[in-house]
């Protein structure tokens, strides 16, 4: 340890060494080697220190501690306690939000905050990026932080009492062991048991009260004139919710949902099984999660959509019409309402009686018909032809660049009649329905989502 002569402001002290007791301790300023994290030593010069004038030994104080301390932070490059106070306010998030999504400890993001501990040079550099990068916060917060997870079990296995048997009778339990959810037991106990488990409800009125909210939480294009039930509508929305966060995303945004929108509609004229790859890169790209669920009964969902947080959409597609036409109808729809209708995550207007009297599901048609074929160009077609033919119908649909099937589909809905008769346009090749084994591979679950 080098001496130096004491600067001339610091002022001499006459203490007596704690360790020789003949000595006193005078204040100056030597070189101090300090030992890091992962082996070896660093040398700070000029720290304040008291030194016994008979036995050499030394004794730090405030100052010199804080010399050490600010000399080895920026040595190390380590992240200052503001930089982590910065990257808390910039995403909202408490101390232990921010420990669920980094995976670091709540205690040591308090000490780190306080300075009462120094972070590696590891993870300062970790905090670094994603303080920088907003896209790389998105994915690792869509990856790890799940603030509402309750109990993964039932408090109690237990037979069935006489109201969760009427709401087990809401559940569509062949769909749900399609799907690998429930084993297909006949067992009303299983059945609670298993229901319960997936939902991490304590019993069955809880999970019809949380399905009930989770299909409130939901923009849900529902078909009116079929039975319906909320507990079976929220399950579904529940489901897709799950598979949604197996899927990375980008950060969402309007605007690039709106420069997606033009990159989707050229591929409605490929046959879908050759582009459905395509099609969930692009939402994704958008900050929106595609996703597939099978309809259930009365469910009465064609498709679903929601904020799941302010970064990430997620689309929940049913399938419900199996034909290329409704899929792209379908999918155009639920973007409208993203586009439209919704900028934070609650917004929601699923609880109508009538889909045909609801505003904001008149106003995602007319956008998505209007997205597809324009209305102009509808009327353009309409007026050049006394009659309009299936050949007219294709050139047409070529011409604007979009499948024939939904230029029929879209003109039959705006006349309010079947001016291209759907069996016609089949036997034409010119109305492709989504086979099973394509509908299989979309609805095929991956694991117990």
């Amino acid at each position: 340890m080098k001496t130096k002569k004491i600067n001339h402001h610091i002022q001499e002290e006459a203490i007596p060494c704690f360790e020789c007791e003949a000595g006193t301790l005078k204040l100056t300023e030597r070189d101090y080697s300090a030992n890091l994290p992962g082996g070896g030593h660093l040398v700070v010069p000029d720290v304040p220190m008291h030194a016994c004038d008979q036995c050499g030994d030394v004794l730090l104080g405030d100052e010199g501690n804080q010399r050490i301390e600010a000399f080895l932070n920026k040595a190390l490059n380590v992240i200052s306690p503001e930089e982590i106070e910065e990257f808390l306010r910039k995403y909202e998030l408490t101390q232990k939000q921010a420990s669920q999504i980094t995976g670091y400890g709540e205690k040591n993001i308090s000490r780190w905050l306080t300075g009462r501990s120094r972070p590696s040079e590891s993870v300062s550099n970790f905090f670094r990026l994603i303080l920088a990068d907003d896209e790389a916060f998105e994915r690792l917060r869509q990856k790890n932080f799940h603030p509402t997870e309750t109990p993964s079990f039932p408090t109690k296995e237990c037979q069935p009492d006489a109201q969760e048997k009427e709401i087990l009778k809401l559940v569509d339990f062949r769909v749900l062991k399609q799907m690998g959810i429930v084993d297909g037991t006949q067992s009303p106990k299983e059945k609670r048991t298993q229901l319960c488990a997936w939902a991490r409800c304590r019993d069955l009125p809880e999970f019809e009260d949380v399905m009930g909210q989770r299909f409130g939480q939901m923009a849900a294009f529902k078909d009116s004139d079929q039975q319906f039930n909320k507990v079976s509508a929220g399950l579904w929305a529940s489901i897709g919710e799950r598979r949604a966060t197996q899927i990375e995303t980008a950060s969402y945004h309007r605007d690039k949902l709106r420069k997606a929108v033009k990159q989707l509609r050229e591929l409605t004229q490929h046959h879908l099984e050759d582009v459905i790859g395509d099609v969930c890169r692009i939402l994704a790209k958008a900050g929106v999660a595609l996703v597939f669920v099978p309809i259930m009964k009365q469910s009465a969902l064609r498709g679903s959509t929601c904020l799941n947080s302010p970064s990430k959409a997620v689309i929940i597609h049913g399938l419900k019409f199996r034909s290329l036409s409704q899929f792209w109808i379908i999918l155009f729809h639920e973007i409208a309402h993203l586009l439209l209708h919704i900028s934070k995550p609650g917004e929601v207007f699923a609880d109508y009686e009538d889909q045909k009297n609801d505003e904001k599901e008149q106003e995602a048609d007319d956008w998505a018909y209007d997205t597809l074929v324009s209305v102009d160009r509808h009327l353009e077609f309409k007026g050049s032809l006394q009659k309009p033919t299936i050949w007219a119908l294709k050139n047409f649909a070529d011409q604007i660049k979009v499948h024939p099937a939904i230029a029929a589909e879209i003109f039959n809905r705006r006349i309010g009649k079947d001016v291209f008769a759907y069996g016609h346009l089949k036997s034409k090749g010119l109305f492709p329905n989504i086979s099973t084994e394509q509908a299989e591979a979309l609805l095929r679950t991956i694991d117990r989502a």
